[in-house]
């Protein structure tokens, strides 16, 4: 929230509150929340310490909770007791991201570890349509990232927990879903495959990788059912006040909460738990509760122990998906039914279906900018599949793995492989949508609240009707420059309409996580772009470090007009058009003495408007640049050469392009310390506008018909508590 909004918001509630005395209420809350959030704030995440032991080597004391990456040189979770002489407050928990240098490769769960570690600020790039880790790292207090020297360990002492997931994890190991099981079982979704990940989220199953209210919900109704059948032989020895079905409630509550904490605790599951505690409470006292007031005492429950799980987008579709059941099942037609066949069942099954698919596809499409069109039929399946034969099955396995090696669910799981590989090879499943705004999305699930009641429903088009007066009237940039947040590299992408041209692939780190697969295509897939052209500036590995993953994803082609067919550097000289911009290569003539200076510099113009990328040439080829296009090399907008190297971005070639905006695309906390102060200042007293890819993430110039807008990835997220 800006600086300006808070008290604004608040002087508006007290001036309607002395007219209007519902609002009274509304400010009453308003003023609890921002008291619970400042409180929960204080007491868990602010650590008076946290300046005095980063960037600096300290002693650490800690246990070490996942081993994330293994190897010689392992990248591991702890969670830390203390840092030189400031110890964690026993109330808080305190994580922290580590490459250990050496001594690692034995590290294993629980082990104490004492060690001298150098401690930076968690903080991860910042880009459109990616996943945010730094919103990640905050909810799961994931405070700090570092490099550990390991000292002493006490050997591994396991948890209760783990010694639980080592036993499911053996007690499924043979099946084909063994992975599916584990996680239903224990919450842990480390054992989960990528390539499984994303077709779950392609058939609109990846609801079930998180345990939730469906979760708990199958588990109570086991818990409940089994409890009655075991207590009914013996309800004659039992007590005449006793009622078999409130014991089997308080049974069913018990076991639900041991699995939401074998689970681990994760706060969908304990939402959902609250709401059948809530439940069971009105039910054994004899009170009648309202859907609508049980979802909204669960809501204040939940957001008074941790304000902060309003960040989790779980929570709305939890919350959605429930409030649209109750709506459903709470209709006056389904009330009169007194007995439902095995029809009616289904209907309503396929009602609730149909009516979760509608609720919850604008959160989809905010989340996931798609939507999963298999979905309906998948889950009206798999779901009283889940229900009635896996879950029950997993339970029984899970205790028959105690005293028989014996896999009961064999023949279950190759069906379920042998459906799921069928189901797999078609490519219906998924439909790119362009994504929304937080705003639009707002209006479109007012909307369908507005739906919900027959009073209301004549109003449902009004959110609607702002929200195609806002796109109708919203200006349209004739063409855009994406400079985006790759760390030390490159990677700048110019769309006009749905064309795009992408100059620099970014880095490639380890082989395993591409800056083009997954920074650069993410945002081409969620705008919808045909990437026309490529043009890779030189060879090094911050900028062609994507290369492989650009040609194995099938845009190979974009090469070819500035490379030729086999890629081949220095890239060719010339100019194209496409659609309203033209696009030249203007260096090198020829190889040069070093990588940096065959760099292909690149201007794009509209016209009126220009863009000029170096690439990382130095201060000599600058010179020559600037001897022969003088005349032509004034631009409005500059890549800084060379990501702000005291190498590169000479007085004179700074004067001679005479810009308004630079952008320095680098990394945060290297060791070369870019941009050089020198640099910077150069650049500011020629009057340009300094933008960071380290500081602001991901940088976006709009351009219009007569003026330009810059937008940064920080900016449009601006978070207090992440500053």
């Amino acid at each position: 929230m800006d600086t300006w909004q808070l008290p604004v918001s608040f002087a508006l509630l007290v001036f309607v509150s002395c007219y209007f005395k519902l609002f009274s209420n509304v400010l009453a809350g308003f003023i609890l929340g921002i008291f619970v959030t400042s409180l929960n704030y204080m007491l868990f995440y602010q650590l008076s310490w946290k300046s005095l032991v980063i960037d600096k080597p300290v002693q650490i004391t800690a246990k070490v909770v996942q081993i994330i990456k293994k190897g010689d040189r392992p990248y591991i979770q702890v969670k830390i007791n203390a840092l030189d002489q400031f110890q964690v407050n026993p109330w808080q928990t305190v994580h922290a991201n580590l490459s250990v240098a050496e001594g690692g490769s034995l590290l294993r769960e629980g082990d104490i570890i004492n060690g001298v570690v150098t401690l930076k600020t968690f903080r991860s790039r910042k880009n459109q349509y990616v996943f945010d880790s730094e919103l990640y790292a905050f909810r799961n207090h994931i405070f700090f990232k570092g490099k550990l020297k390991v000292g002493t360990v006490s050997r591994y002492n396991a948890s209760w927990r783990h010694s639980y997931q080592l036993y499911i994890l053996d007690a499924f190991q043979d099946y084909h879903f063994g992975w599916l099981y584990y996680v239903l079982m224990t919450g842990d979704k480390s054992k989960i495959p990528k390539s499984e990940k994303e077709q779950f989220r392609v058939l609109g199953l990846s609801h079930l990788l998180a345990i939730s209210g469906l979760h708990i919900a199958i588990f109570f109704s086991l818990s409940l059912v089994v409890t009655k059948i075991i207590l009914f032989p013996f309800r004659t020895l039992l007590k005449q006040g006793v009622n078999i079905h409130s014991v089997g409630l308080i049974v069913a509550l018990v076991c639900a909460g041991l699995y939401v904490v074998m689970s681990g605790m994760q706060i969908s599951a304990q939402r959902a738990w609250l709401m059948a505690c809530a439940g069971v409470c009105c039910y054994l006292i004899g009170t009648r509760l309202s859907f609508i007031r049980l979802l909204l005492y669960t809501l204040t429950i939940v957001t008074v122990i941790s304000p902060f799980a309003l960040l989790n987008l779980g929570l709305y579709f939890s919350f959605t998906a429930v409030a649209g059941i109750f709506w459903l099942v709470s209709k006056r037609q389904l009330r009169q039914k007194i007995k439902l066949t095995w029809l009616d069942k289904c209907v309503w099954l396929g009602k609730i279906q149909v009516l979760l698919f509608i609720v919850l596809c604008p959160l989809g499409i905010y989340s996931f900018h798609g939507v999963s069109v298999s979905s309906l039929i998948v889950n009206l399946i798999f779901i009283p599949l889940l229900s009635l034969v896996i879950f029950p099955l997993m339970l029984v396995q899970s205790v028959l793995h105690a005293v028989s090696e014996f896999n009961l669910m064999t023949g279950l799981d190759n069906l379920l492989a042998s459906s799921y590989k069928t189901l797999t090879s078609y490519h219906f499943h998924w439909l790119d949508v362009q994504p929304i705004s937080i705003s639009q999305l707002c209006l479109v699930m007012l909307s369908i609240m507005l739906l919900a009641h027959a009073l209301t429903r004549i109003y449902a088009l009004i959110p609607l009707t702002l929200l195609f007066i806002h796109w109708l009237w919203l200006p349209k940039p004739i063409w855009q420059i994406n400079v985006f947040d790759v760390g030390h590299g490159s990677a700048v992408l110019i769309s006009q309409g749905k064309k795009a041209f992408l100059y620099d692939l970014g880095a490639n780190y380890f082989g395993t996580y591409s800056m083009f697969k997954y920074v650069v295509l993410p945002y081409l897939k969620a705008q919808n772009l045909e990437l026309i052209h490529t043009i890779v500036s030189h060879d090094d590995g911050d900028h062609a470090g994507g290369l492989s993953d650009l040609q194995s994803l099938g845009f190979g082609d974009s090469l070819k007009t500035f490379h030729r067919s086999d890629y081949a550097q220095p890239c060719l000289l010339k100019d194209i058009v496409m659609g309203k911009l033209t696009i030249s290569a203007i260096w090198p003539n020829e190889l040069q003495n070093n990588d940096n200076n065959s760099s292909c510099v690149v201007l794009v113009s509209d016209g009126k408007f220009k863009l000029l990328l170096p690439g990382d040439i130095e201060a000599d080829v600058e010179s020559e640049v600037v001897s022969k296009y003088r005349d032509s090399l004034r631009a409005n907008f500059l890549l800084a050469p060379h990501h702000g190297s005291r190498t590169s971005s000479s007085t004179e070639f700074i004067k001679a392009v005479s810009g308004e905006v630079t952008v320095f695309s680098r990394s945060r906390n290297t060791a070369w310390q870019l941009p050089h102060d020198a640099v910077l200042q150069r650049y500011l007293k020629s009057g340009y506008k300094a933008y960071d890819t380290a500081l602001d993430g991901q940088v976006e110039i709009r351009i219009f018909s007569d003026h330009f807008e810059v937008y940064t990835a920080r900016n449009a997220k601006n978070l207090w508590f992440l500053r």
